[in-house]
């Protein structure tokens, strides 16, 4: 069983984000003032990444051997919860912990990045996925460069085929 643990302060919101991956899942706690938000996660073979669990919970003692608890409680039988929907019911600084989790994921599944448009469109797709309405600026933030880049980048996926253009006006791939 593949278990990395990492604790990361996860720029540009100072959140501290404690994460454990276990094989294809990935779970995650940040502190808040009432409590710990919790996610858990799962990466499908074609590197989607899905939401298995949001939880405000008290957690007491070893954060990190919780969420190995977590973990495998989620593996048994969980389904995939809409993160859009989640998303949306969540305030600003809630929804700033689902993307940095996901961006520790993108950085523990370490996808070959040589060919940057596809690993771009790859972490841009996964981000819209998880209702980010601004995965473009939260990749450059991440990836220290201009987003007037990652723009370039996602048309050229566009242009490959390898993104389908979301259309005027469009947000969150609606």
């Amino acid at each position: 069983m593949d278990v990395n643990t990492h604790s990361a302060s996860a720029s540009p919101y100072n959140l501290l984000v404690k994460i454990e991956f276990q094989g294809n899942f990935a779970a995650s706690a940040s502190a808040t003032n009432s409590g710990s938000l919790l996610l858990v996660s799962h990466t499908v073979k074609n590197d989607q990444i899905h939401l298995l669990m949001v939880q405000q919970i008290e957690i007491r003692g070893n954060v990190i051997g919780f969420l190995r608890q977590k973990v495998k409680e989620v593996e048994k039988n969980a389904q995939p919860l809409d993160a859009v929907f989640v998303r949306q019911n969540l305030s600003s600084s809630f929804g700033s912990f689902m993307t940095q989790h996901l961006m520790r994921v993108h950085e523990h599944l370490d996808k070959d990045s040589d060919e940057v448009v596809i690993y771009t469109a790859w972490r841009y797709s996964t981000l819209v996925a998880w209702g980010e309405a601004s995965a473009a600026r939260e990749l450059a933030l991440e990836l220290h460069i201009p987003v007037h880049t990652i723009h370039n980048r996602l048309r050229i996926a566009r242009d490959r085929g390898i993104l389908s253009s979301p259309g005027p006006g469009s947000r969150l791939g609606k």
